[in-house]
């Protein structure tokens, strides 16, 4: 049975379906690291990107560089989340563990807010 998250951003609701088949080990230790109150931020340089702080480290699986809107990706030297909502371009290859399945649309104006007025709270829970 698939396991999902779910994420409060700019007073939305995002879901996520953890992708435990190609990311295993990530994605059980950022499900472990669950509930998480935190804050997005906003790539600069990369694209249509959310950057939120975690609690967690792993090592690296299921890493590709070129995304797609609704991947949720884990860079692990800077125990960060990465979630794509448009056209990004990541600078180097990204741990992809859970999609998103609902809300999507949520994230373009949260992005817009956290560029225009900085950090936002972000909560995410095991759902």
């Amino acid at each position: 049975m698939a396991r999902n998250i779910t994420m409060h951003i700019n007073g939305k609701k995002v879901v996520a379906e953890l992708l435990d088949n190609k990311a295993p080990n990530v994605a059980a230790a950022f499900a472990d690291s669950l509930p998480c109150k935190s804050f997005s931020t906003h790539a600069k340089f990369a694209g249509e990107e959310l950057i939120v702080m975690m609690p967690f480290f792993c090592n690296p699986e299921n890493e590709i560089l070129n995304v797609k809107p609704g991947d949720i990706g884990f860079y692990p030297g800077r125990q960060t989340i990465c979630i794509f909502y448009g056209d990004t371009q990541p600078f180097g290859k990204v741990s992809v563990f859970a999609k998103i399945t609902e809300g999507l649309q949520h994230l373009k104006p949260a992005g817009q807010k956290i560029l225009n007025k900085g950090p936002i709270p972000t909560t995410i829970t095991l759902s």
